[in-house]
């Protein structure tokens, strides 16, 4: 009778990067709950001025807000965020710069179009 081998044990994560996984996963959840009222702001910000005023009274020339792309920014932001909070801390760091930077560029989107 052969006897199968025992799996090898995985070696304990150390607590290092049980503290940088748990640092990557906060941030990630603070940027995400600080990102609608960064919208928000931007949009109030945009209406402030003299075209957005404008655009909201009047609505003349005004270009249309890109809803696609719109849309496409806010499907891998949240893909970024999920990848932020479940992946190990490699890819968590770089999920992490991915979702700040999509964020960034949300609020830019809001910001060029009234």
């Amino acid at each position: 009778m052969t006897r199968k081998p025992a799996p090898a044990a995985l070696p304990a994560p150390s607590s290092a990067s049980v503290t940088a996984a748990s640092r990557i996963r906060s941030r990630s959840g603070l940027a995400a709950l600080l990102f609608p009222p960064a919208l928000l702001v931007a949009k109030l910000l945009m209406l402030s001025t003299d075209r957005g005023g404008r655009c909201f009274v009047n609505d003349v020339s005004c270009a249309p807000f890109p809803v696609g792309a719109f849309g496409a920014l806010l499907a891998a932001l949240v893909v970024s965020f999920v990848v932020a909070l479940a992946a190990p801390v490699r890819a968590g760091r770089v999920a992490l710069a991915a979702q700040l930077t999509l964020e960034a560029l949300a609020v830019l989107l809001v910001l060029a179009f009234p």
